[in-house]
């Protein structure tokens, strides 16, 4: 009798340690699955704390044309300057216009109507070079189009160079020494995708004494829009990369808010510059169109690492090599 309980008694032993191992291995086969379901539930909740950001407040709001900073010795205009004149003394001189394209190729047909008036005031030994990489619509097809263009594509330039700015380097470079190889007077280099230039806006350059200017840089109608390309004979105004700038500000311990510090580096620069405010003399400065006497440009190289603005290096050349002077000629616009 003693052997029969017992013998019961294991049995349900036995069941009840089955049932348990077999509840063991469904929970923690349904733990696995839903286990992040199931942690944020259980997680504690914690009170959401508002932290404010500060505004960024520059010393000064002013635009860096505005800022009392010496501009002294400006090209004077010439004093018989005529638009007449000026056409027929610019037929003896050589033009060399040079571009970078990518993906340009709902802008061809605007660009052209802009710059084909200009080319045409200059001796008819004047060309046009524009350099293509890696366009995905049909850049080149209406580059080949154009029978007067010299155009040079290169395929996977990208793989060659990461950066956007050594791809650009690369690509003026390029076209520079072409230029040079053809004994130019003047190189026009341009935006293809912005350029807008009218003839007599182009030839308010040519207002001011030859003399007294290596390069004359684009100013636009709406706003000053390149401040990447942009230093200031001041050293405290705009003598600095922007994004470098806005990057250390928005990584400090001030928590300041990101809008404001835009505003404040970059948009407080991009105001219009009025015509009559005249020539503003500046290290470096591009704007979209630069003209460039061709004798400053020998020896001097574009430069993209860093990363900075490939035109800053290449202007700086041109100052420290030629002692040549750029100038933003706010009538010689791009809209």
């Amino acid at each position: 009798m003693f052997l029969t309980k017992r013998s019961k008694s294991s049995k349900l032993t036995h069941i009840l340690c089955s049932l348990m191992i077999g509840c063991f291995i469904f929970i923690s086969l349904f733990s696995f699955k839903y286990y992040s379901y199931i942690t944020l539930l259980l997680k504690p909740k914690t009170r959401l704390v508002n932290v404010t950001c500060r505004q960024y407040i520059a010393p000064d709001n002013r635009s860096f044309f505005e800022r009392d900073y010496p501009q002294l010795y400006l090209p004077q205009q010439i004093s018989n300057f005529s638009y007449e004149n000026s056409t027929n003394q610019l037929r003896s001189f050589r033009l060399v216009v040079l571009s970078c394209a990518r993906d340009i190729a709902h802008y061809i047909d605007k660009y052209r109507s802009h710059i084909e008036p200009i080319l045409n005031l200059f001796h008819s030994s004047s060309s046009m070079h524009i350099f293509e990489n890696d366009s995905k619509d049909k850049t080149v097809e209406k580059l080949r189009q154009w029978s007067r263009v010299h155009v040079y594509t290169h395929k996977k330039l990208i793989n060659k160079y990461r950066e956007r700015t050594e791809r650009l380097a690369y690509c003026r470079n390029t076209l520079l020494n072409k230029a040079h190889s053809l004994s130019p007077d003047y190189i026009l280099f341009t935006d293809p995708d912005v350029f807008s230039t009218d003839v007599l806006s182009f030839l308010s350059n040519f207002k001011y004494n030859q003399n007294d200017w290596s390069v004359m840089t684009a100013g636009n109608r709406y706003g000053y829009y390149d401040i990447w390309a942009l230093r200031t004979l001041a050293d405290s105004v705009m003598n600095y990369d922007v994004w470098h700038r806005t990057w250390n500000l928005s990584k400090s311990s001030e928590n300041y808010c990101s809008k404001s510090i835009s505003d404040q580096i970059i948009g407080i620069h991009q105001k219009h510059i009025p015509i009559e405010h005249g020539l503003v003399e500046v290290r470096s400065a591009f704007g979209g169109a630069a003209l460039y006497k061709a004798n400053s440009t020998y020896e001097c190289q574009y430069d993209g690492k860093g990363p900075i603005c490939e035109h800053v290096p290449f202007h700086l050349c041109i100052r420290d090599k030629h002692n040549g002077r750029i100038f933003i000629n706010p009538e010689f616009y791009i809209d």
